[in-house]
């Protein structure tokens, strides 16, 4: 039986492979028309590399939310991840310095800090940036990854080096509209799915093993962040594989053409060799959260499909796994500014973030009709941004 399989009080029917869970999904209704993407969505599917220019600061004059995120799965267990936002939603602009630590045996340690748009320094190309004395991003061209820096305090504070396996990627231009049109919101994103991170990082006074980790790194600029309903991040972790989809949802009230779009990625042996966008993320069994009031998943199933890069084979990839261990339940509202924390309360009723980290999980790929099966550890991020 897989790890992911086990029995577990998370839930009273846990589906014991892929291939059972997979003909669950495929049973429960489709919640609305167009929940799987329409191939239309996006006009290009095709790789391409993200350009000096893609991966600069826009520095919107309004409107928009900026974020610079870089994930890293440690050994032993460890997870972290560090973003720097840069926002024009409200009044005047924000940044948001955030820092979070995971240790296996339960240890947490992170918070959200919030500068003026006075505090945030850019190079002179734009590529990298610094913002009060907390945290710096510095880009390297040569290698085409960065140094991050970040000292919430004495006692808890990362020092790494990001190095990509390859270049960052988008996926055809990189911008995805929110509704039928631009002037309805947009986000553009680039990845970096699989670099190593070394380094070191301190939790609360005690030094913590870097070696040779595995990172993501996403930069994305969202223009009317609050016209999605709903995100599923997905960050699976091997050695030499990994698996990324960034998916959004629609309110039912918005008159979309398609309410859910999907963006992702397979990697085989530190090359990727598959962008996705034929994905779908389904909260197969939910419970009520009893803080933010919304459904919450304890148990998912992510199916990705599109073609190999270099010769155009089929692909698809199957994953499924309970949701045992819960990292953080992040109160969006309770982390921002008080102007902005109003202007968001405007349009969004309760944003929260859930976050898991599930290790041994297991994902089937099959490629031209071959099946491999490879393992690893998933971060999975569902965000909940209003209630319908």
């Amino acid at each position: 039986m897989l790890g992911w399989g086990k029995k577990s009080a998370v839930t009273d029917n846990v589906v014991s492979n892929v291939a059972a869970l997979k003909k669950q999904v495929l049973a429960l209704p489709n919640p609305e028309p167009g929940s799987f993407l329409r191939s239309d969505v996006l006009p290009s599917t095709a790789k391409n590399t993200a350009t000096e220019e893609d991966l600069k600061w826009q520095m919107m004059g309004s409107g928009a939310t900026e974020t610079m995120t870089f994930y890293m799965a440690l050994e032993g267990g460890v997870f972290a991840f560090v973003q720097m936002a840069y926002s024009t939603l409200g009044l005047s602009p924000n940044v948001g310095l955030t820092c979070r630590i995971y240790l296996p045996d339960g240890t947490k340690d992170g918070k959200t800090i919030n500068h003026t748009s006075s505090a945030f320094k850019l190079s002179n190309n734009n590529l990298s940036a610094s913002c009060g004395e907390e945290m710096a991003i510095t880009y390297n061209p040569e290698t085409r990854g960065y140094a991050v820096k970040f000292v919430l305090s004495k006692e808890t504070m990362i020092d790494v080096v990001y190095t990509p396996l390859e270049p960052a990627f988008k996926i055809g231009d990189g911008r995805v509209v929110f509704g039928k049109g631009p002037k309805d919101g947009f986000v553009q994103a680039q990845f970096m799915p699989k670099a190593t991170v070394e380094g070191t990082m301190m939790c609360l006074g005690r030094s913590v093993e870097v070696g040779k980790g595995q990172g993501l790194f996403h930069h994305a600029l969202q223009v009317k962040p609050q016209s999605a309903a709903k995100w599923n991040f997905i960050n699976f972790q091997s050695e030499k594989d990994a698996l990324m989809l960034y998916e959004f949802e629609m309110p039912q009230k918005n008159q979309s053409d398609v309410n859910i779009v999907s963006q992702g990625c397979l990697v085989r042996n530190g090359r990727t060799i598959a962008a996705l966008s034929n994905n779908r993320a389904v909260h197969v069994q939910k419970v009520l959260d009893p803080v933010s009031h919304y459904e919450i998943p304890t148990q998912i199933f992510v199916s990705w499909a599109g073609k190999t890069v270099d010769d155009n084979l089929d692909v698809s990839v199957e994953l499924g796994t309970v949701l045992k261990h819960k990292l953080d339940t992040i109160d969006v509202l309770a982390e921002l500014p008080y102007l902005l924390r109003k202007f968001i309360q405007t349009f969004i009723t309760a944003p929260f973030l859930f976050l898991w980290y599930e290790q041994d999980v297991v994902a089937k790929v099959t490629i031209n009709g071959e099946t491999e099966e490879i393992e690893g550890n998933a971060f999975i991020e569902c965000s909940f941004l209003c209630k319908e």
